[in-house]
């Protein structure tokens, strides 16, 4: 997966979300930029976990739907490139 990541410098303009920051440095006894690394790390860990279980899940439904799609039977003879295109490389 493909992030865009932001390189400008963060500024909290919610001052209640500031407070958060604050009181969540104060209660761990961190620095604020370690407390928010922290909690950014914990967080980050957690959605990465919750993709990881998302692409598994869309790996084992795409496994099933192959599996039962090699299930069927086949019918008629495989086509060629001749069968396909023309003498020129057109489809027909």
């Amino acid at each position: 997966m493909i992030l865009k990541i932001m390189i400008a410098p963060i500024q909290i303009k919610r001052p209640e979300v500031a407070g958060d920051i604050r009181r969540l440095a104060a209660l761990t006894r961190l620095s604020i930029t370690d407390a928010i690394a922290t909690a950014v790390r914990n967080q980050l860990a957690i959605e990465m976990v919750k993709a990881d279980v998302r692409l598994a899940r869309r790996q084992r439904v795409s496994d099933q739907a192959l599996s039962e799609l090699r299930r069927l039977p086949v019918v008629g003879r495989d086509l060629s490139d001749s069968d396909l295109y023309d003498s020129n490389g057109l489809p027909r």
